[in-house]
């Protein structure tokens, strides 16, 4: 099939010359050629040798030619309806298609939106759980420590509780995590200064609860604290921490998740530090840290109603904004309902 000539300008690709030309396609599919006609000028390369660059914007195509000669095509429009009468696509003509259809478009953009929001909502946790499932125990160890050793450096500062009373607490975490079967090390119970965090207690990925010296103060007696210990002992049950910070990094995820690969695991320990201090779990993850509290409260008579109580002098004293226990996902006073009605 012959097209009508359109209008172009070559670019020989050894001189700075520009020499007037014209274009037309001939032939079908394969068997196409570009025929360039002008001064002096006849060559009828076939299609399939010809690089044709994408349009961009309303600039002119550019056509490279074997020889290192480049054709400027001048009337876009018309090349294109040469093209798709000889069979041939371009890369970008789908998309250009779009631009006058804009409810199209918009259907597109939005399902676009959808899917995301459906990988963020879905995909992501589940990559995340295959991620943590391929990370060693060896890692959550490594990145639980150098997260400690960082906090007590911009954030911590030294406990001033009285070594009986830290006895005492550790006794009643050991009481709590024997009731669990661990794959490794209990978890441990370590006192801080609470700092900017104040009344907090943070499950670090290695095992260790950070308790801060704001927090055994403001409690009202040992129940209330056995409550919160429990409450953290589920999520390093559960690997919520190393969980939020795989989810945290997308390269991570998606190295370990999809390809098995857990070699990109270190970006996770310098982001751990400001993630586990500001960042909130997920509903999903304080609900099943709440119950793991909850159940074990029950099995030892405890009221589940006393680590709401200190709940809520908690959100009275920080506004339920910091990360660690303050979580604010689900909020304060969803958990505090919660909790009255186990």
């Amino acid at each position: 099939m012959d097209v009508a000539p359109i209008r172009a300008q070559l670019y020989d690709g050894h001189t700075a010359a520009v020499r007037a030309v014209t274009v037309r396609l001939t032939g079908v599919a394969e068997y196409s050629r570009v025929r360039v006609s002008g001064d002096g000028i006849d060559e009828a390369p076939f299609l399939r040798d010809v690089r044709i660059g994408e349009r961009v914007g309303s600039t002119n195509r550019l056509l490279e030619l074997p020889g290192h000669a480049t054709l400027e095509v001048l009337d876009n429009e018309a090349f294109d309806a040469a093209l798709r009468a000889t069979g041939v696509r371009t890369a970008e003509q789908g998309l250009r298609g779009l631009e006058g259809r804009w409810r199209t478009a918009l259907i597109l953009g939005a399902s676009a939106l959808v899917g995301v929001g459906a990988f963020l909502w879905l995909g992501l946790p589940a990559l995340a759980d295959r991620a943590v499932a391929l990370i060693p125990p060896s890692a959550d160890t490594y990145i639980g420590e150098d997260t400690l050793r960082v906090l007590d450096k911009t954030t911590f500062e030294p406990s001033a509780l009285a070594s009986t009373r830290q006895v005492k607490l550790r006794a009643e975490l050991a009481e709590i995590t024997h009731d669990h079967q661990w794959p490794g090390a209990a978890p441990t119970l370590a006192f801080r200064r609470g700092g900017a965090i104040r009344a907090n207690a943070i499950a670090l990925p290695s095992g260790v609860i950070v308790l801060t010296d704001e927090l055994v103060a403001l409690s009202k007696d040992d129940d209330e604290l056995r409550g919160v210990l429990a409450h953290e002992v589920g999520h390093v049950a559960h690997r919520h921490a190393l969980r939020m910070l795989v989810q945290s990094s997308a390269s991570t995820l998606l190295l370990a998740g999809v390809f098995g690969d857990v070699s990109g695991a270190a970006p996770l320990t310098a982001a751990a530090p400001a993630i586990l201090v500001n960042a909130a779990y997920s509903r999903d993850f304080e609900r099943q840290a709440d119950d793991f509290a909850f159940a074990w409260m029950a099995r030892h008579h405890i009221p589940p109603a006393r680590l709401a109580d200190l709940l809520e002098r908690l959100g009275a004293n920080s506004g339920g904004e910091n990360g660690g226990f303050l979580a604010s996902h689900p909020d304060i006073e969803e958990r505090v309902r919660v909790a009255h009605r186990n």
